[in-house]
């Protein structure tokens, strides 16, 4: 896969539906959102069944938290949409670091909730260390990392902070 793949299926998606919320997303292209409520279960899922996409969301996280989830589902769907059709992803592949599918849906997560002008904006008006960065655009250090990580490879002067953790949205 390119260093642009990823990004550039997001701007099409972007310009097709005219929004970046995952949630609008997955119900232009008729995703079924299904939220569960269980303490002990993974943060999210993806499944295709009968002819049909299907998102579970742990309804006991945040709403930011959520969309995160919702962000990284809606990856597996647009750039994995062949494996989910032969074996769903749940909690026990989900959140795999050694994963490469579960490496791009948090990179599709991180490129469609976080744009780069405000990645850029943000970068040159607060002092430039990861936490700093998170708290100025509202968001997680895992999610913020990858996002650094796509512009880096992008070739957008930002190098990333950190390793990338391909964990960040698995339960502690």
């Amino acid at each position: 896969m390119s260093r642009l793949y990823v990004y550039q299926k997001i701007e099409k998606l972007v310009r097709r539906h005219g929004t970046r919320d995952p949630f609008e997303l997955l119900d232009a292209m008729h995703v079924q959102v299904r939220f569960y409520f269980d303490l002990h279960s993974t943060k999210g899922f993806s499944r295709y069944f009968l002819r049909q996409y299907f998102v579970g969301i742990n309804g006991n996280l945040p709403r930011e938290e959520q969309r995160i989830v919702a962000a990284h589902e809606l990856g597996h769907i647009v750039l994995h949409a062949q494996a989910l059709k032969s074996s769903p992803l749940f909690d026990t592949a989900v959140y795999d670091k050694r994963s490469g599918t579960e490496y791009e849906a948090n990179l599709f997560a991180a490129d469609l909730l976080l744009r780069d002008e405000d990645v850029m904006e943000a970068a040159g008006r607060t002092e430039t260390d990861l936490e700093s960065l998170c708290l100025s655009l509202g968001t997680t250090p895992g999610l913020m990392n990858f996002k650094l990580r796509s512009m880096y490879r992008r070739g957008i002067g930002i190098p990333a902070a950190a390793e990338c953790d391909s964990r960040f949205l698995a339960r502690p």
